[in-house]
């Protein structure tokens, strides 16, 4: 049995604004103003020129931003307020579709908002509004005509800041928003300036053209489940500088040419072990460059057009091919680190690999070549270098394998890794004169005759002199890192090691290992 006993009262609250700003901070609430006066620009199919001025006082704590792509007719004034309410078409080709960005930018930004507009040359109205208002249950505000504005024209002007600005703050917006209009800022047509300067378009294509491994441009279109289509190009490679420091590599999304996601790295993308790898140094150079056309709804972006929706459909639909191009643009920087001069950054001029893709969801290739052989490391190397010797004389392998192991403490982000890596050098020294007494003196030597020779230091390199001639010099230095080491081990403070005595006693211990068992240690 169902019976109606009565209706509900479905008008949202207007706590619904304060609720939804916590996630606004001056750089997206900006950008929020910035789309409205763009949205109607590309709405009108760009066929004027569109001037954006952002105004930032420090002193007054006011924020003005202006446009002039031709403002809003009476009957749309609701979409000011309405939360929802919305001028673009859900099939525009626009940046707005949610109807909720200009009313939570403005009051994440202010208590006191007023907003003025002329739709071309007819009458200017305004609503302004404050945080009386959104304390008030009533939805009605007062619609006033003003004195008029230039034709064509939106003004938002925001009092009694939420935000705090200052010149590093005007700066930041600066690169934020020169970042993500950059492809609307290459049109002749479109001026935005902050506080009376000009906005230079910034982009993150800087490439490297490596011979067989040139950077891919990838295109085609995608299909929605409602079959609207989705035009794809994305361009991967590697980039002709390195920013580990900055940030900036990784993955970038456009949304009709709007930047939403900037140097991702994240495991949605690919930065995850078995595909990239964790965000590294290494992988410093991979960046993939995302351009996504179409109608508004079809865009994976969220509802402050912040980030990238990891699970819309579009996203889901590129997933795949995404990771496979990240991860083998990961494995080329990675194989060709420590030779990017030569392997990368040497070819800065070629041109990108056009790739058509007929269906993306399906690709699961980056239609690369196979992956160059990676760089041997230094261990192997040594190891290679020493095969016959070590065919002869097998305990010759731990000694060099002492000398590769102190390299890697070495590397490692130990505060005490020098000490570490200096006595493990003196072990494999002391190791290498027990090996020669055993095995190349031709002298058997008992255990007791060992241990008996072994009780000093001193004693081992008196009974070593008597079949290996080293200089004056050498055995000076022997005897003085013997010293330190004990000294490490024995006294009650430890003695620290700089990285030129440690690099010193390797280069040592070299010589010596060389000079007894014509073991050879190469430049990797």
């Amino acid at each position: 049995m169902k019976n109606q006993v009565g209706t509900l009262s479905a008008i949202p609250s207007k706590r619904l604004f304060l609720s939804i700003i916590a996630d606004y901070d001056l750089n997206r609430s900006i950008c929020e103003l910035i789309d409205n006066g763009l949205d109607v620009w590309v709405r009108s199919d760009r066929t004027s020129a569109i001037t954006i001025v952002i105004t930032l006082d420090c002193d007054q704590m006011t924020i003005c931003v202006e446009d002039d792509a031709g403002g809003l007719p009476k009957s749309e004034l609701s979409f000011i307020v309405g939360p929802g309410q919305t001028g673009s078409a859900p099939d525009d080709e626009t940046i707005g579709i949610f109807g909720v960005g200009t009313k939570r930018a403005v009051v994440a930004l202010a208590q006191d908002i007023k907003i003025s507009t002329r739709y071309g040359k007819e009458k200017t109205y305004q609503v302004d509004f404050d945080d009386a208002w959104l304390k008030n249950d009533n939805w009605e505000l007062p619609l006033y005509q003003i004195d008029d504005i230039d034709p064509g024209t939106t003004l938002v002007e925001l009092q009694k800041l939420r935000v705090q600005i200052d010149d590093d703050a005007i700066e930041q917006l600066r690169d934020h928003l020169s970042a993500t209009y950059a492809k609307f800022l290459s049109a002749e047509s479109v001026t935005i300036k902050l506080n009376g300067v000009p906005l230079v378009p910034m982009f993150f294509d800087n490439w490297s053209y490596p011979p067989g491994y040139e950077p891919r441009r990838y295109h085609g279109n995608l299909s929605t489940a409602d079959e609207q289509v989705v035009r794809v190009e994305a361009i991967a490679g590697l980039s002709n500088e390195s920013s580990p420091a900055a940030g900036e590599y990784g993955v970038y999304f456009y949304c009709n040419d709007r930047l939403i996601a900037r140097a991702v790295k994240t495991f949605e993308v690919g930065f995850m072990r078995g595909y990239a790898g964790l965000p590294h140094p290494k992988v410093s150079l991979t960046k993939v460059l995302v351009s996504l056309n179409g109608d508004a709804r079809s865009m994976p972006w969220n509802s402050s057009k912040s980030d990238i929706s990891i699970k819309h459909e579009v996203f889901q639909a590129l997933h795949t091919w995404l990771m496979q191009v990240v991860k083998d643009y990961a494995a080329l920087s990675r194989i060709w680190m420590g030779d990017w001069p030569d392997k990368v950054f040497q070819h800065n001029a070629g041109q990108i690999v056009a790739v058509p893709v007929d269906d993306f969801p399906k690709v699961k290739k980056s239609y690369l070549p196979p992956m160059p052989k990676s760089r041997p490391r230094y261990g192997e190397l040594v190891k290679n270098a020493n095969q016959k010797l070590v065919k002869k004389k097998p305990w010759v392998k731990g000694l060099y394998e002492g000398v590769v192991a102190a390299d890697l403490i070495a590397k490692q982000s130990l505060e005490q890794r020098n000490r570490i890596a200096l006595i493990v050098l003196d072990s494999t020294l002391e190791i290498a004169f027990k090996e020669f007494l055993v095995n190349d003196s031709e002298n058997y030597y008992s255990d007791a005759e060992l241990l008996k020779v072994f009780k000093t230091r001193h004693n081992v390199h008196n009974e070593i002199k008597k079949y290996v001639i080293l200089s004056a010099d050498t055995w000076k230095k022997i005897i003085h890192f013997s010293n330190i080491r004990n000294k490490l081990i024995h006294q009650r403070a430890s003695a620290s090691v700089s990285d030129s005595e440690l690099e010193n006693f390797r280069e040592l211990v070299e010589t010596v290992l060389k000079k007894l068992y014509n073991l050879k240690f190469i430049v990797a």
